[in-house]
């Protein structure tokens, strides 16, 4: 449910004049700052997420929040160099954020925000004054990337923009008065070529020993529409209820080319949408049928699994046959 009163909150505080937390226009900018800061591409997301942390914040405090967007915009139009800049954008984090005075950055910390079939996974070690070690793994579908690199420190906040072979990527990681991590990247510039796939390390993490997110089912990622036809597609399917779990990283809605007043979902694995997919076809009177794509044996050619609940299990409707014929049979 929307809450509508924080919703209007947002809006008169905007209309009040607390503009100063929009992100750059940079299509307009005037001073020797803003132009230094849209210059810049690491600053320029700076920039962008000081404003989203603004927003994460301001209906928490915001008389609070106001008062330090303003002490920090003059903090910053002061700055006459890039770093200076980034330090200000850190400090500037930390403050909206309240990171605590001290904060146990070792361990292991896991992505409870990232969805199914994708996750994050960061090592912090070696920690001292001046920063920290870290070693993250982010995966999605079929693909992976690892990356490591010595953090720094600032202000409460860590910061690293030297990930291993990741060219200026840039990482900043912020501790939570709640004893999560919030973790962004820039995503869309230098960390690019280290998270294809649309893969993010970006999310809320917290410390513990194995993942902590539940396991998924189809009905969880809304797939199925109740805990009803769930079961009865458990029923169908029997133990390959798990190859369609995980065959789920990524799925879609699609045409019901029958006419059959049928919800029509296609699934597939993140990277290997040519070799491994499903498509599920339910009505709402509890009717299913299904079709799963998989390697074969020793990775060679492709197997095709196919079920309903109908009495004719020879008869497959249009709109699987049609989705079928676009994997060669081998």
């Amino acid at each position: 449910m929307v809450n509508h009163s924080r919703f209007l909150l947002i809006i008169l505080l905007f209309l009040l004049g607390m503009s100063s937390a929009q992100a750059l226009d940079c299509g307009r900018a005037s001073t020797v700052v803003e132009n230094t800061i849209c210059d810049n591409k690491e600053l320029t997301w700076l920039d962008r997420l000081f404003t989203d942390s603004f927003r994460d914040v301001v209906v928490e405090n915001p008389q609070r929040v106001e008062s330090i967007v303003n002490s920090w915009t003059r903090s910053r139009d002061a700055c006459a160099s890039d770093a200076c800049l980034q330090r200000a954008y850190l400090n500037g984090i930390g403050q909206l954020y309240g990171v605590p005075a001290s904060f146990d950055w070792q361990g292991v910390w896991w992505n409870t925000t990232s969805t199914h079939g994708n996750g994050g996974k960061i090592l912090i070690h070696g920690a001292a004054d001046w920063g920290f070690k870290m070693d993250a793994t982010v995966w999605g579908g079929v693909y992976s990337s690892v990356l490591s690199g010595s953090v720094n420190d600032d202000y409460g906040v860590g910061y690293t923009n030297e990930i291993a072979w990741g060219g200026h990527c840039a990482i900043i990681l912020v501790p939570r008065s709640d004893g999560k991590l919030e973790v962004s990247s820039d995503n869309s510039g230098g960390c690019d070529m280290l998270l294809p796939g649309e893969m993010a390390i970006d999310g809320v993490y917290v410390k513990a020993a194995s993942d902590p997110r539940p396991p998924a089912t189809l009905l969880t990622l809304g797939i199925m529409p109740n805990k009803t036809l769930d079961d009865r597609f458990r029923e169908l399917v029997g133990d390959d209820y798990q190859q369609y779990l995980a065959t789920a990283t990524s799925f879609v809605y699609s045409a019901d080319e029958d006419s059959l007043g049928a919800t029509v979902l296609t699934l597939w694995v993140k990277g290997m949408a040519n070799r491994q997919s499903a498509m599920i076809m339910y009505t709402p009177d509890g009717k299913i049928w299904a079709l799963r794509v998989e390697p074969g044996k020793d990775n060679k050619g492709l197997q095709l699994h196919y079920v309903t609940t109908e009495k004719d299990k020879s008869r497959m409707p249009k709109t699987l046959a049609n989705w079928r014929a676009r994997f060669t049979e081998r």
